[in-house]
C-alpha cells in the first residue's frame, strides 16, 4: 500500500524534472499529506512515539 501512495508525487516530479511542468502550491500540500498518510500508514511513527 506504501508503494501506492508514493507513485502520485514521483510522476509530479518526473513531470516537472522531464516535461518542464509547473508546480503550484496545491502540489506541494498534497505531498504533504500523502507523507503524512505514509507515516500514519507505516506505523513506525506510532511506535516511536510509544518509545517516548
Amino acid at each position: 500500500m506504501l508503494v501506492t501512495l508514493m507513485i502520485p508525487p514521483f510522476a509530479i516530479a518526473l513531470g516537472a524534472v522531464f516535461l518542464g511542468e509547473s508546480l503550484g502550491p496545491w502540489a506541494y500540500i498534497g505531498f504533504a499529506i500523502i507523507a503524512a498518510g505514509i507515516l500514519v500508514t507505516d506505523g513506525r511513527l506510532a511506535a516511536r512515539l510509544r518509545r517516548s
